[in-house]
C-alpha cells in the first residue's frame, strides 16, 4: 500500500469520514459523530504510517527519470523498481550476501 493510488483512496476515505462526522454533528447524532471521528482517526494513522518505514533517498535526476519512465511503461510502482535496483546492485557488490543471511 505504498503507491499514489492507495494514498488517494485513503485521502478520499478520510474526507468521506469527515463529511459523515459533520453531518452527524449537525443532526445531533452523537454516537455517529464518535464512530465517524474514530474511523477518520484510524484512516489518518494508516495514511501517515504508510510511508513511515521508508528512508528518503536522493537520486540523480537522470536515474530518477529512467526509473520513472520504466515505471510508466511497466505499470510497476516507482518505489518497487527502486527497491529492486538497489537489491540488484547490492547483490553485485556482495554476491554471497544471500548465503550469509
Amino acid at each position: 500500500m505504498t503507491d499514489v493510488s492507495s494514498r488517494l483512496v485513503l485521502t478520499i476515505a478520510i474526507v468521506v469520514s469527515g463529511v459523515g462526522a459533520l453531518d452527524a454533528y449537525i443532526g445531533r447524532k452523537w454516537d455517529l459523530v464518535a464512530v465517524f471521528l474514530f474511523l477518520a482517526l484510524l484512516l489518518i494513522l494508516l495514511w501517515l504510517r504508510q510511508r513511515a518505514h521508508r528512508v528518503p533517498v536522493d537520486l540523480r535526476p537522470d536515474l530518477a527519470r529512467l526509473l520513472e519512465n520504466q515505471s510508466q511503461r511497466s505499470g510497476e510502482p516507482f518505489d518497487d523498481l527502486l527497491d529492486r535496483a538497489v537489491a540488484a546492485y547490492q547483490q553485485g557488490l556482495f554476491p554471497d550476501s544471500a548465503e550469509r543471511e
